[in-house]
């Protein structure tokens, strides 16, 4: 018994639990930024194309990606391109994101630009500009994928954060207080 009767726990017990719980949280984390970053993707339009149909599964929020190669040639403004409805040809409304989601693995990168509400059914994708203007030559994409929410990569990161902590306290622990 240790002291005012609290029970002693051994430093390497501690510190083996602390290591544990982060790899636990790392893989957690990890799996919470793929589950952001990853998606099937509905279509990816390139800029030499005027437009493009694609199918969504479910109703829900969707957006719209810019993909290709990092350190090249890309547009800088891009207009806010029309969403159809295949059958009617109604229009749904595309709307630019408040902060452009940036995921990019070092060859790829893609830049969300702006999402839409769509309900289950075949779409049309179709560029507002002409597709000359935004360099032919740069193998640019637009990409449909499902939206997801933002909150969830910043509690990715968070997890990821506090899996570090836990792996540097479990292995700095039993050097701290040596007698």
């Amino acid at each position: 018994m240790g002291y005012l009767g609290v029970v002693s726990v051994p430093i390497w017990f501690t510190s083996f639990g602390f290591v544990a719980v982060g790899i636990f949280l790392l893989i957690r984390g990890i799996k919470q930024i793929l589950t952001f970053v990853g998606g099937p993707v509905l279509l990816k339009l390139p800029f030499t194309r005027k437009s493009g149909q694609f199918v969504v599964p479910d109703t829900g929020e969707y957006s719209i990606w810019q993909s290709g190669k990092t350190l090249q040639r890309a547009p800088v403004k891009i207009s806010v391109p029309g969403v159809f409805a295949l059958p009617t040809g109604e229009p749904v409304t595309v709307r630019p994101t408040f902060s452009r989601v940036r995921v990019n693995n070092g060859w790829e990168g893609r830049i969300q630009l702006f999402t839409f509400r769509a309900k289950a059914g075949q779409y049309e994708l179709e560029l507002t500009d002409h597709p000359s203007t935004y360099f032919s030559e740069s193998p640019r994409f637009l990409e449909v994928r499902e939206r997801k929410l933002g909150y969830q990569l910043v509690f990715g990161i968070l997890i990821l954060l506090f899996a570090a902590a836990c792996l540097i306290m479990g292995l700095v622990l039993p050097f701290i207080n040596r007698n």
